[in-house]
């Protein structure tokens, strides 16, 4: 965490870890209640659509760029024989950050949309489905969220330029769109689950990987 931590400004801090998730969680709940008068899950699936995107744009003030081959911003890394596990440890801490994040924003937004429900006298939930199921329909935004997030963050880091975090960002609300016609196999939700925890483990490794190979690199340019 304290490796982490040295890459952050405390306005990154103010808007990642705070105004973020306020902000996902109350537009999710004020499109559920004009919707559906909350009784539906409008609001996961728009915390969960949103949230690729936002974590995408917000990387560029983090690691944004680092892929690049004449990216500059961590020359300093070089001076220590440390620099290269301190960057390691952050990247790792980042992805753990993403999926905490989506993990409490999805399960945030249901317990809130519930107990508005609940407050209004009305019925909650996907219908007639019981709450096993909808933990695994509210672990699939969870998972489907974070891969996808961390798939856009992998392939914006090869720009420096916040448009290209954008365009990226565009795209993973498409795949967002895309990914929630899975829910008409809510039968097999749980082994949905289980292939996006695989491929979402992959992406990460991914992910760290290119991002270290691409520093080590920079030593011999």
């Amino acid at each position: 965490m304290k490796s982490y931590l040295v890459f952050t400004s405390a306005w990154y801090r103010l808007a990642v870890f705070l105004l973020m998730p306020i902000a996902l969680i109350g537009l999710g709940l004020w499109v559920e209640r004009m919707l559906w008068g909350g009784r539906g899950a409008t609001g996961v699936i728009v915390a969960a659509v949103l949230l690729p995107m936002v974590e995408i744009v917000s990387d560029n003030w983090l690691f944004g760029g680092i892929q690049t081959k004449d990216s500059m911003r961590l020359e300093y890394l070089k001076t220590s024989g440390r620099g290269m596990d301190i960057l390691r440890a952050a990247l790792w801490m980042d992805l753990l950050r993403k999926f905490l994040a989506a993990l409490g924003i999805m399960a945030l937004c249901r317990l809130a949309g519930t107990w508005m429900a609940m407050a209004e006298g009305t019925d909650y939930g996907f219908d007639i489905m019981d709450w096993g199921l909808e933990a695994g329909i509210l672990l699939y935004f969870t998972l489907l969220s974070y891969f996808v997030s961390t798939l856009g963050t992998f392939l914006s880091r090869f720009g420096d330029m916040l448009w290209m975090n954008l365009l990226v960002g565009y795209g993973a609300v498409f795949v967002m769109l895309f990914g929630l016609a899975l829910l008409n196999l809510a039968d097999i939700i749980f082994i949905i689950d289980i292939i996006c925890a695989v491929f979402g483990i992959l992406i990460s490794a991914v992910t760290v990987r290119a991002a270290t190979k691409r520093v080590e690199r920079s030593y011999y340019d």
